[in-house]
């Protein structure tokens, strides 16, 4: 299998596909298949281990609002595909994390991108692959390390496992994800949808809440 390493944000494509942006990202020509994974983490006193992350509000571009960008000196994040003739320069990969309800609709940010005390907060695995063939990946393996989160300096295996969900355009599919296996654990994610009224168009996500019984805790 091709492996392809993800040690900072792609700024270029992750601004793209961010914030407001979400719900039209530019298209490019060709078939777009589109793996949107969100997880969250807490400790077992229901603590968010990912929030110190988000109240850094990382910004690569200090003139800008915040775009849930996360400080790429606090994580590494490694991206197996399930089928090696991809080629790199046909995925893109955005890490973000965002707070949505308890329905798992995405909540609405402050002007300035930061959010108010309501929803959770959640760690965003997109990844962005085109292909010529009408075709989706099975499986999308992460190695993820980020001691803020896990309270420790290893990589943590994340696996999605994906079918042919839907297809929204002509070029533009959402994969559905069915199982995700986090360091051997395996969990059944949950559909959100979030509809924006402004364009009439919706962002598909799928959901896994993880605790974690950590050393330090």
């Amino acid at each position: 299998m091709k492996r392809f390493r993800f040690a900072f944000v792609l700024a270029a494509a992750a601004l793209a596909l961010t914030g407001c942006d979400w719900f039209s990202p530019v298209i490019p020509m060709g078939n777009k298949y589109s793996y949107f994974l969100h997880i969250s983490f807490t400790d077992r006193e229901g603590n968010e281990l990912a929030a110190p992350l988000a109240a850094e509000v990382y910004k690569s571009d200090a003139s800008s609002a915040w775009r849930g960008e996360i400080n790429p000196e606090k994580y590494t994040l490694d991206l197996t595909l399930s089928k090696p003739e991809i080629v790199s320069d046909n995925i893109g990969v955005s890490f973000t994390m965002t707070k949505f309800s308890d329905e798992h609709v995405m909540e609405t940010p402050n002007s300035d991108g930061t959010y108010g005390p309501d929803g959770k907060w959640y760690l965003n695995f997109r990844g962005y692959v085109m292909d010529s063939g009408v075709t989706h990946h099975d499986f999308l393996k992460y190695k993820f390390t980020c001691p803020v989160v896990f309270g420790d300096n290893s990589a943590h295996e994340i696996i999605s496992y994906w079918t042919a969900g839907i297809q929204s355009s002509n070029i533009e599919y959402f994969p559905a994800c069915t199982k995700v296996v986090i360091d051997g654990k395996e969990m059944t994610p949950v559909r959100g949808v979030t509809i924006s009224q402004e364009t009439n168009t919706s962002y598909i996500g799928y959901f896994v809440d993880v605790v974690l019984d950590r050393a330090d805790n």
